[in-house]
């Protein structure tokens, strides 16, 4: 059957002779572009049916649909090893097994730091700075002296020994926490520091 644009075109060249011509040339126009949308159609519902949405890049559709997707796949780097392994960790829901192996490892970080950090500061001060005493018969000075070294050695060897069992932001928390008391606004030791409080869990 005859499409229907082309039944005029062909009845005003058969009433008129002189047309004829004209009425030739508006058909092929007309046959040409109608092949032309014809096969972009068909490219069109091939894509869409065929291909996934990912390659479905054809020169009819936008490219602005695809650039942030491939600039996205092309910026997105795999982390490392160390990323992964210093990315903070999601407190397990309370009272779970879980829970109670997460706080196994804390009270063991806490525990070694404590330790580490009483060795090496009473020799330092015995031996290095030549103070004798302890912290509770005194002098004042052993004392002053063990703290303000005691302090910064606990902070470090916190954020150390948590990395070491995976636990990298938690206990880096804590350490910018000891540090701010004695005057040091945490945002220079961690930007992050007052984002991270807002939803920090001890237990």
């Amino acid at each position: 059957m005859m499409p229907f644009p082309i039944a005029p075109l062909m009845s005003r060249g058969m009433r008129s002779t002189s047309s004829s011509s004209g009425g030739i040339a508006a058909c092929s126009v007309y046959l040409a572009n109608s092949k032309r949308l014809l096969r972009t159609a068909t490219k069109e519902s091939f894509v869409q049916r065929f291909l996934p949405p990912k390659n479905r890049q054809h020169p009819c559709m936008s490219n602005r649909y695809f650039t942030s997707n491939n600039n996205s796949t092309t910026n997105s780097k795999p982390k490392s090893w160390w990323e992964r392994w210093t990315a903070p960790r999601e407190m397990p829901p309370r009272n779970t097994p879980r829970w109670y192996g997460e706080m196994i490892l804390i009270c063991t970080v806490f525990a070694i730091t404590g330790t580490s950090t009483m060795v090496l500061v009473r020799p330092a001060v015995s031996n290095v700075l030549q103070l004798k005493g302890s912290l509770k018969d005194g002098p004042w000075s052993y004392r002053i002296c063990s703290l303000v070294i005691m302090t910064p050695l606990y902070a470090t060897l916190l954020v150390a020994i948590g990395t070491i069992f995976g636990r990298h932001a938690y206990f880096r928390h804590f350490a910018v926490k000891i540090l701010s008391r004695f005057g040091i606004p945490p945002e220079l030791m961690d930007p992050a520091y007052n984002q991270t409080k807002a939803t920090f869990r001890k237990w």
